[in-house]
């Protein structure tokens, strides 16, 4: 899909290595995460995200940095990624559905509250519009925000590489295979 650069600005070039530091740092040292992967038996974050992390990375796609100018114009129109837990929870049956249609999240409102005043998601720009990989919570605390009119300060960019939305992994499929091999 073609960028509004009215609302994207793109900043440089990435390769893959920077964009998996983005994703790592975004998570790897937070104590609720720590907590879930833990809990779900995965002795990293690393063992944890590797079911996400390889098929998109064998994708072998050229990434690029892109800041949002408006995030609470922008981010309402992202679609949820393929991700069972959101899709069984939260897309209310339909599929990869823009953020402002999802059934808000019970924790939008915490994250909102913590959201980091510099924050880099990461995602496929597709010919359906910006699907998130990364970065689903964010996402929706700044829908919040923008449904409750609220202003906030942030610095708001996307890790992004360029696809088809068929070339996308399904990992509804993925989740569902790695549970029953564990």
């Amino acid at each position: 899909m073609e960028l509004d650069n009215k609302q994207f600005k793109f900043i440089k070039p990435l390769k893959w290595e920077e964009v998996f530091k983005i994703w790592q740092s975004n998570e790897i040292n937070e104590p609720h995460w720590q907590d879930y992967y833990k809990k779900e038996g995965f002795e990293s974050w690393l063992d944890w995200r590797k079911k996400y992390i390889e098929p998109i990375k064998a994708m072998n796609k050229d990434w690029k940095l892109i800041k949002v100018v408006n995030p609470l114009k922008s981010v309402p129109n992202f679609h949820g990624g393929p991700y069972k837990g959101w899709d069984k929870n939260f897309y209310e049956g339909r599929d990869l559905p823009i953020f402002a249609e999802l059934k808000e999240h019970w924790a939008s409102a915490e994250f909102l509250k913590n959201l980091p005043s510099r924050s880099t998601i990461i995602a496929w720009n597709t010919e359906i519009g910006i699907v998130i990989i990364e970065g689903m919570h964010r996402c929706a605390a700044i829908t919040k925000a923008a449904k409750e009119k609220q202003d906030i300060k942030l610095d708001f960019y996307i890790a992004m590489a360029d696809c088809l939305l068929s070339d996308i992994p399904d990992f509804r499929e993925k989740e569902e295979k790695y549970e029953k091999n564990n």
